[in-house]
This record gives structure tokens, sequence and C-alpha cells, in this order.
């Protein structure tokens, strides 16, 4: 809501708040104003009203988000700064010629400095509106950030940090010498098709293989971040320590960055069905690194609004551990319901 003056007053508009004059409401809030409206308010000599934004008709976090000054900002920067970091990596793909690690750091840096906290990062990345033509480069540039939020929860010295980070920019390289039409093709892929985006990270290997200047965790997470802990991940079917340390995080960040997007066909997983997700396959991650994300994850949706599949909204009260993903929820008549009692009921949607 704000507050202008009788002679902004334009029809359309809604009153927000009761006006009053000399004890008596002159006209109720909610009232649309009309100009038999405008003309008693002058006669009343009422000088100043309290009116409607666009916000105030806004109902879901999604739709009020949009509305937000910070939010706005770091949507119109984040676009800045992924337009430079896909100049720079296909400048890469195109010479071959290494990139000096503090300009993407720049870039990174440029991003992250327009939130306050890690989970302000999740809400923000969550809420963008993504750009179908540039899917793959944002995916990469998403991971990257994500990164950075999960090295500072992790509590990471400030080298493992910037290592992941980078990672988080290179990992996913070879997806980009894919065609788009089978990357993020609508429906269920052919067995030829998906058999040709499992080559990925062979193909993203070898454009950084040679590259001197570049740390081996980088290559190394090129190459392993498909792998699994259990042994059922590809190319090779690596198992537990021998899949490097960073390919092990960028499988976390991989998934986490997969089930957060939309697609043509579903749309983006709440936070806590991307936790409940991991949770159906633990063994297939390095627990030591996934835990500590899944606790942080999950405690940064306390207070926000869950619509369930029988369509009733509730309040995110209580995380439990085991599991997480169950919640002890509220809704507004102070009704309390334990998820972990009723695996009839999923949270479907954020609102």
């Amino acid at each position: 809501m704000k507050v202008i003056t009788r002679m902004e007053l334009k029809p359309g508009m809604e009153l927000g708040e009761d006006v009053v004059n000399q004890g008596s409401v002159v006209y109720p809030a909610g009232t649309k104003v009309t100009d038999a409206v405008i003309q008693k308010l002058n006669r009343y000599n009422v000088m100043c009203v309290t009116i409607l934004e666009d916000v105030d008709y806004a109902t879901t976090h999604y739709e009020k988000i949009q509305y937000n000054e910070s939010f706005r900002k770091f949507v119109d920067n984040y676009h800045n700064c992924l337009t430079i970091y896909k100049a720079v990596m296909i400048s890469y793909l195109g010479t071959k010629q290494s990139i000096d690690p503090a300009v993407l750091m720049k870039i990174f840096d440029d991003c992250y400095s327009m939130v306050t906290t890690e989970n302000q990062l999740l809400d923000y990345l969550y809420n963008m509106m993504p750009n179908e033509d540039e899917l793959t480069y944002t995916q990469s540039f998403n991971s990257a950030l994500l990164c950075g939020a999960f090295a500072n929860w992790l509590g990471l010295p400030a080298d493992e940090k910037k290592l992941l980070i980078l990672c988080g920019f290179y990992y996913d390289i070879g997806k980009w010498k894919l065609p788009n039409e089978i990357l993020w093709k609508p429906g269920k892929l052919t067995d030829e098709e998906f058999a040709m985006v499992k080559k990925h990270p062979v193909i993203g290997y070898a454009l950084v293989r040679d590259d001197h200047n570049l740390n081996e965790h980088i290559k190394n997470a090129v190459i392993m971040h498909h792998e699994r802990y259990d042994g059922s991940g590809y190319p090779y079917h690596m198992k537990g320590d021998k899949i490097d340390k960073f390919a092990r995080y960028m499988a976390i960040v991989d998934t986490y960055i997969a089930m957060a997007s939309p697609r043509s066909f579903r749309n983006a997983f709440t936070p806590l069905q991307i936790v409940g997700n991991f949770e159906k396959s633990l063994d297939k991650y390095d627990v030591s690194l996934l835990m500590p994300l899944i606790d942080r994850i999950s405690q940064a949706q306390i207070g926000s609004r869950v619509q369930l599949n029988d369509d009733s909204i509730w309040e995110v009260m209580v995380i439990h551990k085991h599991p997480y993903s169950r919640p002890m929820l509220r809704n507004e008549d102070n009704v309390i319901l334990n998820l972990a009692e009723n695996p009839q009921l999923e949270i479907v949607k954020l609102v």
C-alpha cells in the first residue's frame, strides 16, 4: 500500500485503508475509486488516501517476490553476470586458452554480492523465471552460485570454497556441445538420445584435459559428477571415496539444481520435495557432505507456506530429522498436522 494525494487518485484504484473524516468512515477499505468517490473526497477536503499497489493483490510467495526491489535488482544483475559468464566460456571453447580464475571469481562475487544470506540466494534462484534459450548456461551458472552457498554452510576454508565454485562453472561443460533440442526435450528421451546425453562427462573432460592451468579436482568434477557413491553412476561406475571429493560435491549440487529447475513437462520441485528425493536415495551420495546440506535446506523452510496434494494450505512449523522432508505443519485455524504420520499427504507446491 502507499499514500497518495487526493489529486493523484484515478478511477479504478482501490482504497487500502478506511477514509475517515471527523470520526466517521467516508469510504471503507476496499472501495473502488470512481469519479463520484473522488468528488465526494474533494467535498470532504480529504488531502491524502491510502491505495493498494500491485503487490497487495499478490497471493503467493512467487507473486509477491516479483515486486520485491531487492529481488528485482538481483535479477537484473544476475542476467548481466550470466551474459559475461556465457561469453567467457564460449570463448574458452573456441580458443582453448585458459581462463584466469580471477575472471570467473569476479563474476561470482558480482552476482553473489546481491544477496545477504544463503537462504535468500536459494529463494531468489528458485523464484526466477528461466530463459529457455539459455538453460544450459543458466544451469552451470546457478551451480557455481549454489556451490558458494553450500561451501559457506559446510564451513569450507577459502581455498576449497574457491575451488568448489570453479567446479560449478566448469563441471557441465560437456553439455554445451550437445544439441539443445535433446538436452531440453519435453518428455522422455529415446534410448539413443539418453545414451548421447550420458556422454557429456567424457566430452567435457576432453575439452578441459589439456588445460594445464586447470586444477585436477575441477577436471575430475567434469568427468565424475554423474558417478554415484554406490557405483550406480556413469561413465565408469566408480564407487565411494574413489570418486574425487569435489565430484561428490558436484553430484549433490547438480542433482539439486536439476530438481529445483522447472521443465516443460513439470514444475520445479519444492525444497522439501528435493530433500525428500535425496532421502530416498541416500546411498547414492556421500552422506557426510549431503546431510549437513539437507539440514540447512530444510531448516530454511520454517515459516514457508505449502500446499498439499489435497489442496490444503499449511505453514511449516517444525522440521523433523527422520525424515527431514516430513515436517510438522499448522494451518490458519491453528490445526497441527504431523506430515510424518500422514504418508498419504505430500507437499506439492510453495504458496
